[in-house]
Order: structure tokens, then sequence, then C-alpha cells
């Protein structure tokens, strides 16, 4: 896959960087200046650009497991704080979205550690991913694991995008902008089977599919 990759940047400087040298050049003097953020996952199916069809400079992108993003006040935080903190003070972009994904496999993860708790069976132990996904613990607590499977994982991925849309607003330069009108912060979810993408209701937490 090295090889495939190098051949790819070859590509990119004979095709693309020669029909973009103009951006690119002026990205690389002037600095970057997106008014867009997006927080998705690490999810290799998830690709922004090419979702959206943005081109280099465009979109100021964090990428991590389940496209969580923790409370302010959270141990957890300084990662996603930085990137939260840069996007909004110093890049001063005007919307931030929450993207997650149909078949999350993070979401899925915390899903199986509720579900293995319940029945007391035991938990496979792992460095990283069972603490960080346990952030969005607390997005789950109305979830009917009772359900069937897609609904539990639908619902389980919408609800871990509304937790971090709304733990936005514990960051208190964020809570600024929007009362001062400079930020919007959406809180979307892609389904890849149906080619759709939702986007959480205005005061409610249900999602609806955006319209074209």
């Amino acid at each position: 896959m090295v090889k495939e990759l190098v051949t790819g940047f070859k590509n990119f400087r004979t095709n693309y960087f020669e029909k973009k040298s103009q951006i690119l050049q002026r990205l690389s003097q002037e600095g970057q200046s997106p008014k867009t953020m997006v927080i998705c996952c690490s999810d290799s199916r998830v690709e922004p650009s090419i979702l959206f069809d943005t081109g280099p400079g465009d979109l100021f992108i964090v990428r991590n497991v389940a496209n969580i993003v923790p409370p302010f006040a959270s141990k957890n935080s300084i990662s996603a704080g930085a990137a939260l903190e840069y996007a909004v003070k110093n890049l001063m972009v005007k919307d931030i979205i929450v993207l997650g994904h149909a078949h999350c496999g993070g979401v899925a993860a915390l899903c199986k550690k509720i579900t293995n708790k319940k029945a007391n069976m035991t938990e496979h132990s792992t460095d990283f991913i069972g603490s960080w996904v346990d952030i969005a613990k607390p997005a789950l607590s109305e979830i009917d694991f009772d359900d069937k499977k897609e609904n539990i994982e639908a619902n389980a991925e919408r609800a871990v995008v509304v937790y971090s849309y709304t733990n936005l607003l514990t960051y208190p330069w964020i809570y600024d902008a929007i009362n001062k009108k400079a930020l919007k912060i959406h809180a979307w979810w892609l389904d890849f089977k149906s080619v759709t993408l939702w986007k959480k209701a205005e005061g409610s937490d249900s999602f609806m599919p955006i319209e074209f």
C-alpha cells in the first residue's frame, strides 16, 4: 500500500497540483482561513472533503474514534479542546459540524461494553479504546438495548453526535461566539447505505433528512 501512496502523490503533483497550483501556492504563502470546522470519525469511509466536494483550505478537520467531543472540564478534552480553540479563536470559523455516521465501530464498541456489563460478561481489555469511548457513555442512557440491532446502532450513533454537539456549548469561547452570532454549530449523521445526510432538528434531539 505504501508504494501505491507514493504513486498517488506523484499523480497528485502532476495532475491535481497543476490544476490547483494557484490555490495551493496562495495557501502556502498566506496560510489557511477555512470557514468551517468538521469533527468526524477516524473511520476510513468518512472523507469530508470528498463528501462535501470541497477543496484544499476549505475545511478544518478533526478526527477521532466515534467523533467524540469531551466536555470542557474533562481531563480528556486537551486534544479536541486545542483544535476547537484554534478553530474558534485563531481561524474564527463560522460553523462547526459534528459529523457522525452509520456502522461506527467506536459507537459499536461502546454499545458492546454496556451490553456485556448488563449481562455480566467478561470485557475484552483494551489500552485506549475502552476508556476513550466511555467518554460518550452518558449519551446512551436512554437507548433501548432490547430493540433491533440496526435501530440500536443508528440511535446510539445519533445520540453520540448530539452528546458531542451539546458538549461544544460547555466551551466558554464557543458559547460566547454563538451568543454573538459569530458561530453556528451543527449535528449531522451520515447513512452510507441510503447515501443520505441527516441533521439534528432545531430544539430537539431527533434527526431529519437534509433536503436538497
